[in-house]
């Protein structure tokens, strides 16, 4: 903690979070989520959109630009993957959460809303640092079951993401159940208001690549996950390589 010109110590600063979106070909939805979840982040002043562009055919190279300002504020980090032609939502994940530079990391869907909730879990977190936050409300429809937070320290602790899961289906559920095996306590935080823009499977899948219905690589992702709690396989990604990124248009590195 530091001191005042008068020897006065200064009060912390709030933790730092980061909330970390991808996207692939879903520019009509970021454009109705970005301006809102920037505006609350502006207005918290304590935190970060890290957005990964995974390939996306759509414009949303183009489109992002205009939040030029921001990113140059840290307000948004722009992360462009150029290569893979399919979306895989593990590895996508991963490399949001690993460019992002605070104490704590939350996965924020493309098609969420932050809304109020970044005080609250703020607020949870000073007191509680070891718990895995779930934003999912519970009732199965309101589209948030992605919310999942922790600090960064512990996220990294677990190798991220599973990305040897199938593309879609339960990444997050493994996410929660390997941190809380690991020894992290669990809550579930719900929101107010709109939290998210309906999709239906159709659209979730669309870009896996795979040929597999959602619900197909839910239950396989299911039985790897049990088989992870079961064997005590809870660091993902030990052998992961990392993926060759640019940052802000201007830095390539390797997440």
């Amino acid at each position: 903690m530091g001191k005042d010109t008068e020897g006065r110590a200064l009060p912390a600063k709030p933790a730092k979070i980061s909330f970390c979106t991808t996207c692939k070909n879903r520019l009509w939805q970021l454009s109705q989520t970005i301006p809102s979840n920037l505006a609350a982040i502006e207005a918290d002043g304590y935190s970060e959109m890290v957005l990964v562009n995974y390939n996306s055919q759509d414009g949303l190279d183009s489109w992002i630009r205009q939040f030029q300002s921001r990113i140059e504020a840290g307000t948004l980090r722009y992360v462009h993957e150029r290569s893979d032609p399919h979306f895989h939502m593990s590895k996508a994940k991963n490399l949001a959460h690993f460019a992002a530079t605070g104490d704590y990391v939350v996965n924020l869907d493309g098609d969420n809303f932050i809304g109020d909730t970044i005080k609250t879990w703020r607020r949870f977190w000073q007191d509680n640092p070891d718990t895995i936050i779930h934003g999912f409300c519970g009732n199965g429809s309101d589209g948030t079951c992605g919310r999942v937070g922790m600090t960064k320290h512990h996220f990294l602790a677990l190798g991220g993401y599973d990305e040897d899961m199938f593309p879609m289906g339960y990444d997050d559920w493994d996410l929660i159940h390997r941190a809380e095996a690991y020894g992290l306590d669990f809550i579930g935080l719900a929101q107010k208001g709109i939290a998210a823009i309906r999709n239906d499977h159709a659209e979730r899948i669309r870009y896996s690549g795979t040929g597999l219905p959602q619900k197909t690589m839910g239950k396989l992702n299911i039985a790897r996950s049990q088989e992870s709690i079961r064997i005590g396989r809870l660091v993902a990604n030990r052998e992961r390589i990392g993926r060759p990124v640019l940052i802000n248009f201007s830095t390539e590195l390797q997440l």
